[in-house]
């Protein structure tokens, strides 16, 4: 197995100053973007080694028609969490990074609570999910996933993995964590029932899959970063996926560049065409997509014939790395033509549970 390396002093004491002193700059951004990608692109390749457990627009929202227009003060008409009603532990977070660790038996998540959040009226809830070697923290500040979703009145819980390693298994510990995680933040706050929805980036990502397909009853939709392996008793699911054509962690399949190999026990994974056709066939949808292009690099890729309130779509980022595309820092080749956070959050607002 290869070694994971380690924050050096002087950046991670920086990262732990500016993150504790609520200020919100430029260079926090880059640093915190810098070291949440660095230890993300190590991360899963060392942890795959492990066996058994681990794999592989413009800012401001899903550039097609697709998806809906984000509204966070619309009134949810789904279903009422039994923590509707209840006074909240906390009111709200204050970025940066937008949330703040809650523990649960030995572990613990990140839970961010809107600024604005009113315990009598349901709202949408994130389940955000980081890579192989990383951890909650790194995961919400690369992602921005609970302050952007703050903004519109959602719920973020971003969950650790014990030694930045999640089970794949659709049983186990790790299993168990989430859904209690699940329970307990369904328990203590106003959440909409059919709107919880569950993202990740590299392992997390097949994580967020695993856990979606084995609790379909749970969540609603899916958005998945640079892997979108499709477990092959899925229920139909309503699923975004985001990959680079450049990958050289998690490998790309047809249609990757001239030249980039995928070594290690992740290189026999299925390739993204694949895997994307398994998720449309899964949901009802044609299995060849309709692509449209959106700038000079990111294909969309969109199946047909789809069942009313069910998608599957898919970014594919031509030269992109194993990257979260739109986010601050390029480290490793990361698009800026779209954001998979805004698209995520807008896919998740168009596609409640059926």
């Amino acid at each position: 197995m290869a070694t994971i390396p380690r924050l050096g002093g002087t950046v991670g004491a920086r990262l732990a100053a500016m993150t504790t002193s609520g200020r919100t700059t430029p260079a926090l951004r880059r640093l915190r973007a810098t070291v949440s990608v660095v230890l993300l692109l190590v991360g899963v390749a060392s942890a795959c080694s492990g066996g058994g457990s681990e794999e592989g627009s413009a800012r401001g929202g899903n550039p097609t028609d697709s998806a809906a227009t984000p509204s966070s003060s619309a009134t949810p008409t789904g279903t009422p969490s039994t923590g509707c009603g209840t006074l909240p532990a906390t009111e709200s977070v204050e970025a940066p990074p937008g949330d703040a660790v809650v523990t649960l038996g030995d572990r613990s998540y990140r839970l961010g609570i809107p600024a604005d959040y009113d315990r009598d009226r349901p709202v949408p809830l994130v389940m955000n999910l980081h890579g192989s070697g990383s951890n909650a923290l790194e995961q919400t500040t690369y992602s921005e996933m609970a302050a952007r979703a703050g903004e519109r009145g959602w719920i973020t819980v971003t969950p650790d993995a014990i030694g930045g390693k999640w089970e794949l298994a659709p049983t186990g510990a790790d299993d168990e964590f989430l859904t209690a995680v699940f329970d307990q933040v369904t328990a203590g706050y106003c959440v909409d029932l059919d709107r919880v929805h569950l993202t990740g980036m590299s392992l997390g990502a097949w994580k967020a899959a695993a856990t979606a397909c084995a609790h379909a009853d749970r969540f609603a939709s899916i958005a998945l970063v640079t892997v979108e392996v499709h477990p092959s008793d899925c229920p139909p699911m309503s699923v975004v996926a985001f990959h680079g054509t450049a990958d050289t962690v998690v490998p790309y399949g047809e249609g990757a560049d001239p030249g980039v190999v995928v070594t290690g026990p992740n290189a026999g994974l299925p390739g993204a065409r694949g895997n994307m056709a398994g998720w449309a066939s899964a949901a009802g949808c044609g299995a060849e997509p309709r692509v449209q292009p959106i700038g000079s690099d990111v294909e969309h890729w969109t199946y047909p014939g789809c069942p009313d309130g069910r998608g599957v779509e898919f970014y594919s980022i031509e030269g992109g790395g194993h990257t979260w595309p739109g986010a601050s820092i390029d480290i490793g080749p990361t698009t800026q033509t779209i954001d998979a956070t805004d698209i995520a959050l807008d896919w998740f607002e168009a596609h409640p549970r059926a």
